[in-house]
């Protein structure tokens, strides 16, 4: 099911489209399809560790899939725009998934997650997760503390005896106290604390294998 939507030529031209958008509108951050296949290979990567069926899998997959395809008009509500044609293209196609209300709802909240959806709560990881370095556009790479990202070369992701590592891995030349201080990297821990606790895991940040906590002032 998630191969077949992802193959769909009216899902393709949706993020064509996106990627036009996005340059009319000059975007900080990639939301395309480059951006939603790291989401997907995120999502993948944690559900396998937690050993959950292939059926939720798919089903988590098909959510990230179409999570940002209401950037077809812009991020203004983009979310609920989401929602909105991810429904409108389930009953179009007669798709059912075997979830999808759950799926819709996790679309509809996947900036903030929705307490008791699983699905959401993995979207909301995976989706802020996604800010290496190949996510930031040219109009990103002038934001102060956003263009920090550039230094972020890898997110390694590991769940071990109950316990959620997510290690970030960084080149030196990055200003860690700008990046600290940009608005999104709150966002990021929140999203990492607010899994751990949807999937009873004990959330443990790292900055280059060490652990990192944010200043209290954030």
């Amino acid at each position: 099911m998630f191969r077949k939507i992802k193959n769909d030529k009216y899902i393709k031209e949706i993020f064509k489209r996106i990627s036009e958008v996005e340059i009319e509108k000059e975007y900080w951050v990639n939301h395309g399809l480059h951006h939603t296949n790291n989401v997907i290979y995120i999502v993948e990567n944690i559900l396998e560790q937690l050993e959950y069926d292939n059926n939720f899998i798919e089903q988590s997959k098909i959510a990230a899939l179409l999570h940002d395809i209401g950037n077809i008009y812009g991020r203004d509500n983009h979310a609920y725009n989401s929602f909105r044609l991810a429904k409108e293209y389930f009953i179009k196609n007669n798709i059912d998934t075997g979830n999808n209300n759950l799926i819709l709802e996790a679309i509809k909240h996947h900036r903030n997650g929705i307490s008791g959806n699983k699905i959401a709560s993995i979207l909301v990881l995976a989706d802020k997760l996604d800010i290496k370095k190949d996510r930031l556009t040219t109009e990103g790479l002038k934001i102060e503390g956003l263009k920090e990202m550039r230094f972020i070369e890898d997110i390694i992701i590991d769940i071990l005896n109950a316990t959620l590592r997510v290690n970030f891995i960084c080149n030196e030349k990055i200003n860690k106290k700008s990046l600290e201080d940009f608005y999104f990297v709150t966002k990021v821990f929140n999203a990492i604390n607010n899994f751990a606790i949807e999937f009873n895991l004990e959330p443990l940040i790292m900055y280059n294998n060490s652990e990192w906590i944010l200043n209290k002032n954030n």
